[in-house]
């Protein structure tokens, strides 16, 4: 299988909201959180990823010309570095093309692209259940060993 890993494009729209947000094999869907991002939000996400004024990206793994999985990160100030810091937001792929590399192959390329945009910290987080995931993420990160409160629902 030869993956291509690459910026998104216009032209990947459908089948990027496919794995984003179908009912079936995508990301929301895996999160339980079909019901939690609006359509509005997608749409307004989907925007920020061609808009250069905000530092929000998305790229995307191909095979064949199939879209099968993507990672959406974006950089921000911090406060414990003089550089912006790099927040891989969400990572997914697609059900059948788990267990082939490439998950791995597109957090290769977010840390390719954090040395690019000066990032020297690169971090994302996953729910404590999802071993598959922490299976990957034990061989290409290391554990920082934080938990994550939210604020509660307003």
């Amino acid at each position: 299988m030869s993956v291509i890993i690459r910026p998104v494009q216009k032209k990947d729209k459908e089948k990027w909201f496919q794995l984003w947000s179908g009912k079936e094999d995508s990301y929301l869907e895996f999160y339980k959180a079909l019901d939690k991002v609006s359509d509005e939000t997608s749409e307004y996400t989907w925007s920020r990823f061609f808009d250069d004024t905000v530092p929000i990206y998305s790229i995307v793994a191909e095979v064949e010309g199939e879209v099968i999985g993507f990672a959406n990160y974006l950089t921000h100030k911090n406060t414990w570095t003089v550089e912006d810091a790099l927040y891989l937001n969400d990572l997914y792929v697609s059900n059948k093309n788990r267990l082939k590399g490439v998950g791995r192959l597109l957090i290769e390329e977010v840390y390719k692209q954090a040395d690019a945009l000066n990032c020297n910290k690169c971090y994302w987080a996953t729910s404590f259940d999802n071993y598959r995931a922490q299976l990957l993420y034990t061989k290409v990160g290391v554990d920082a060993s934080k938990k994550i409160y939210l604020r509660p629902p307003r």
